[in-house]
């Protein structure tokens, strides 16, 4: 990627930027009572100057996620496909509320407000975990976060229960 400081963030291919920005600088910008259309806007040197950051810093700390941003997302029927095939080595993690899980679920998922993120960490280094959330947004900053934590295999069901009840289970309640 190549990032000149003048080059707004629009430009770069990062899913669901404004959100990533949120939380690779840990809502540095919204202090500032910046609204996720305003980000768009904003240069490199925008959000360096936002963050009190060097430039340079925020240029490494993008091309960081640009890179960890690279197929991280799998879509409802890829995972289908995955867990048709492997499903002993797919572990489904729900990053929602508890009522949303009430609501609906993918079959066999956990949700993390109920696990120890420690023992996510020590049982599921081998394994491909899958975050989901209702849209696809929360489980993108899990799936960093858990991708920047050590796991290896860690991918986020683009469009969350809802893309996954529209493609693979129509059937499903949704909200």
């Amino acid at each position: 990627m190549s990032l000149s400081h003048d080059r707004t963030l629009s430009t770069l291919p990062i899913p669901h930027l404004p959100m990533v920005i949120e939380e690779a600088f840990s809502v540095l910008c919204w202090q500032s009572g910046a609204r996720a259309e305003d980000v768009h806007q904003w240069t490199i040197a925008d959000l360096a100057e936002r963050a009190h950051t060097p430039i340079e810093g925020v240029v490494k700390r993008l091309e960081q996620i640009e890179a960890m941003a690279k197929d991280i997302e799998i879509s409802a029927t890829s995972l289908q496909d995955l867990l048709r095939k492997n499903p002993e080595r797919v572990f489904l993690l729900d990053v929602r509320e508890p009522w949303e899980f009430e609501i609906c679920r993918l079959p066999g998922s956990h949700l993390m407000a109920r696990m120890d993120l420690a023992k996510i960490f020590e049982g599921l280094k081998e394994l491909t975990v899958v975050t989901v959330c209702h849209h696809g947004v929360r489980s993108l900053s899990a799936a960093f976060y858990l991708q920047e934590a050590g796991l290896k295999q860690v991918k986020s069901l683009s469009g969350g229960v809802e893309s996954w009840a529209t493609l693979v289970e129509p059937s499903m309640v949704r909200y």
